[in-house]
């Protein structure tokens, strides 16, 4: 008799009717609140809040709110067992590894098992897929309006020069009865230029939280920062300098690169990657921080992008380009990309 086999999809489900299980078996240090699990991200090491992974068992669905690794594993079970296991064992862990892995705590032969239910296309793959198939965003202009102080002295402060900041149209919001009071607000532009979709406010004060705040409703994954202003230069150079904050792309301004994009955190989602393969750009310097985080990055790029585009990842000291010094940004950036920009 031939012996009856089960899909990812039934062991999936079993993972859930036990879910404690898991989350043990992952190591996970985490608290149950009704139907959501939370703990720090097991996937970058959880060096954040002890809310920063939350796992909804309703959903069955994960997130990690700080640096958005289910974007890089997938937000399913299996995305997080991957995500988990790539990071203790130190390599990219696949899909059918991670389903072994659930049958074994499982107490489940895994030849009993249909692997072939659940084959994930490669990332080149399904970023092809995503742009032959998926349709353009359509933006709305935002509504939110701020009484600003321009230029921001906090940014002045933080060495950035006044002519930046006033063209950058950086200003500090000092209207109580705003949600941006106390934060240097930060407008961002659809890829035209013509109209603000949002906006971000940084805080000014240490203690006020979240020190990043964005304007409701924006879409972060669907905007390239600066990307209106540094388009036509970088077709005419066949190359986009991405970064990840929005103090990357002033410093480099101030260093004279006029071609360079910020991605609001670590990840691209697959809106900036289809954004940046319909350019007409060929070549990217990434300029991801000198963290853990911006490693990630610069690993998920590569992995994600290598084939399509030449990548180059200029070698420096400081955590990030935006607290440099301009003659630093030239003496050790800009002597690495000569003709790039």
């Amino acid at each position: 008799m031939m012996k009856h086999m089960i899909d990812a999809q039934k062991v999936k489900q079993l993972l859930f009717d036990d879910i404690e299980l898991v989350l043990v078996n992952l190591k996970l240090d985490y608290e149950v609140s009704g139907d959501n699990v939370y703990s720090t991200c097991p996937v970058h090491d959880g060096s954040d809040n002890n809310k920063a992974f939350s796992l909804s068992l309703d959903k069955q669905m994960w997130r990690c709110w700080t640096r958005d690794c289910q974007g890089d594993y997938g937000a399913d079970i299996f995305g997080l067992i991957k995500g988990v296991l790539s990071q203790q064992e130190g390599k990219e862990v696949g899909f059918k590894e991670a389903l072994r892995w659930a049958c074994k705590i499982l107490n489940i032969d895994s030849k009993d098992v249909d692997f072939s239910k659940r084959e994930e296309p490669n990332d080149f793959v399904k970023l092809v897929d995503f742009f032959s198939s998926n349709p353009e965003f359509v933006h709305q202009p935002s509504k939110a309006k701020y009484k600003l102080q321009h230029p921001s002295e906090y940014f002045v402060f933080r060495g950035f020069s006044e002519e930046t900041l006033l063209h950058f149209e950086v200003g500090d919001c000092l209207d109580k009865s705003s949600p941006m009071y106390q934060r240097a607000v930060i407008p961002i532009h659809d890829d035209s230029g013509e109209n603000v979709v949002g906006h971000i406010g940084r805080s000014v004060k240490e203690y006020r939280e979240p020190k990043f705040l964005f304007t409701k409703g924006f879409d972060k994954r669907h905007f390239l920062y600066n990307y209106h202003r540094a388009i036509d230069r970088a077709v005419e150079k066949r190359c986009l300098f991405i970064t990840e904050g929005q103090g990357d792309v002033w410093k480099l301004h101030e260093a004279g690169i006029n071609n360079a994009v910020s991605v609001f955190g670590k990840s691209l989602s697959l809106y900036q990657k289809k954004k940046i393969q319909r350019s007409g750009v060929t070549s990217l310097i990434i300029l991801t921080d000198n963290d853990q985080a911006g490693r990630e990055s610069k690993m998920q790029i590569q992995r994600e992008l290598g084939r399509m585009f030449k990548l180059v990842f200029p070698r420096w000291k400081q955590k990030d380009i935006g607290d440099m010094r301009i003659d630093q940004v030239k003496e050790t950036i800009l002597s690495q990309v000569e003709g790039t920009f």
